[in-house]
């Protein structure tokens, strides 16, 4: 069969596209699909990326809105606060940073396609039906996120949560004792097992927004409350009084599933698509720019040997390398899950009395949350600071 391309990369936004440039540098021809006229909006993202990012991937100066050394961590009527010395993560324009990312890969020699939206997939084959044509490539990468028709292709069942963020403008009363250099994250059983934030853009701007499994309020019900209510958190950093909604996003947030099928006849999955995110925040990017290498390895190995059962080996070294940190999430995913307002309470009271956010400030880790898991453990606290009542379940958790 006459191929089109190499590969063809089901969509275009960070890890599409970055992945896309890195192939390209390889001499690999590479398209891109994407059914929009403009990559990268709406924006479906909270836009805050660790500072290990740097490792990963460019990201230009201009698309850095500010920087963040710490949180402010609230239960119903504690809050926790825990900070590193420095930067600690980045807050970014994503709409401009997905144009960086697509603009690179163009520059590079990656072939564009925008308004192409795939209908029809023969992974077996290699062939991609748009609403444009078709088209024929040696190798499938599906990067078209949580709802990915790449995914469904391959017989995955689609497992997410509605998220919904705004823009709002706080009036000056409120921004006047608000931490620029803090984010806020809230959480309480309407919300578990997600939560609420607030990110501070400066300039009066904050996205504050929330994901949460809550079917019967709905996202942007409890969000609304939230912002009228927001009192209800004792010793809230946050206590709006004024304020003004300048722009409604909303999206959805894949959940972590390790028994996804990410390799299939001449197909891989990247990304969200791959559910490759943090089971405790939905965060994706920091992984999906760390598979981006296996990717590349793999791609160019089954290239050169002309045999797609290469593939196979994205998905274990993928596992190998990160499938104990994603497990170690998933636990402290369970755990929060069944916590009550009085639970969260309790767990953040103890946290506080046994130095909790001296510890956390230390060992915690955006991406590698293991580190401060093990600290814990190996201190004997899980049992110390976690109710008693439910001491069963957490251990059947952690056993």
């Amino acid at each position: 069969m006459l191929y089109d391309f190499d590969v063809a990369i089901v969509g275009g936004g960070p890890v599409g596209s970055s992945l896309a440039y890195r192939l390209a540098l390889q001499g690999i021809s590479v398209a891109v699909f994407d059914k929009k006229k403009f990559v990268g909006y709406p924006l479906q993202c909270a836009g805050i990326l660790s500072k290990s990012v740097y490792e990963l991937n460019d990201l230009p100066d201009d698309v850095i809105i500010n920087k963040v050394k710490g949180a402010f961590l609230h239960s119903p009527n504690y809050t926790l606060k825990v900070e590193k010395n420095e930067t600690e993560a980045l807050i970014i324009d994503r709409v401009g940073y997905d144009q960086y990312l697509i603009n690179r890969a163009v520059n590079n020699g990656v072939k564009v396609f925008l308004q192409h939206k795939v209908i029809d997939l023969n992974l077996k084959e290699g062939i991609v039906n748009t609403n444009k044509g078709e088209f024929k490539a040696r190798i499938i990468v599906g990067a078209d996120g949580c709802n990915s028709l790449v995914s469904k292709t391959m017989g995955n069942k689609l497992k997410y949560s509605p998220a919904c963020q705004y823009l709002v403008r706080l009036g000056d009363n409120d921004t006047s004792k608000l931490s620029l250099s803090h984010v806020d994250v809230f959480v309480n059983s309407s919300v578990l097992p997600g939560f609420l934030w607030s990110i501070p853009l400066g300039d009066n701007l904050f996205r504050i927004g929330l994901f949460s499994d809550n079917k019967i309020k709905g996202d942007s019900n409890i969000l609304d409350d939230f912002l009228n209510n927001c009192g209800e958190f004792e010793n809230n950093n946050l206590n709006i009084t004024d304020y003004e909604i300048i722009e409604k996003y909303r999206g959805n947030i894949p959940f972590y599933d390790k028994n996804k099928i990410i390799v299939k006849d001449r197909a891989i999955l990247i990304g969200d698509a791959a559910s490759q995110v943090k089971p405790t925040t939905g965060g994706g990017l920091i992984y999906g720019f760390s598979a981006i290498d296996i990717a590349v390895d793999t791609i160019k190995d089954t290239l050169l040997k002309d045999d797609v059962s290469v593939l196979k080996n994205y998905s274990k070294e993928f596992k190998k390398l990160y499938s104990g940190e994603l497990n170690t999430e998933v636990k402290v995913h369970n755990t929060l899950n069944i916590l009550s307002d009085r639970n969260l309470d309790y767990l953040f009271k103890k946290i506080k009395e046994n130095n909790g956010e001296r510890l956390i400030s230390e060992y915690g880790d955006m991406d590698k949350q293991s580190i401060l898991v093990k600290e814990v453990l190996k201190r004997g606290l899980l049992f110390k600071i976690t109710p008693k009542v439910i001491s069963s379940k957490i251990s059947s958790i952690w056993s």
